[in-house]
């Protein structure tokens, strides 16, 4: 089963992680940190449910979520959301 996870550094990375448990979650979301130049000392998280995400990230976790896979959703600069598996970029 797939869990949501809301993660975020103090600066400005934020994603929903998409994995089976918390640990997890947190490996994907460090490694995306490592990639980015976040803080991977001071990661907050949260789990959510579905129904408690908003407009459109609601829409683009759903979509994520039917790929079966762990990885990432993230907003790029413009506002749109996507998703990046673990293994790499989705089509």
């Amino acid at each position: 089963m797939i869990r949501i996870s809301e993660m975020r550094d103090l600066g400005t990375v934020e994603a929903f992680v998409l994995a089976a448990d918390v640990d997890r979650a947190s490996e994907i979301f460090e490694h995306y940190l490592w990639v980015v130049g976040g803080d991977p000392d001071t990661i907050m998280l949260r789990e959510l449910e579905l129904q408690q995400l908003n407009e459109p990230a609601n829409d683009a976790v759903y979509e994520a979520l039917e790929f079966g896979c762990e990885g990432l959703v993230l907003r790029d600069p413009d506002g749109e959301w996507g998703f990046v598996s673990a293994e790499g970029p989705s089509g």
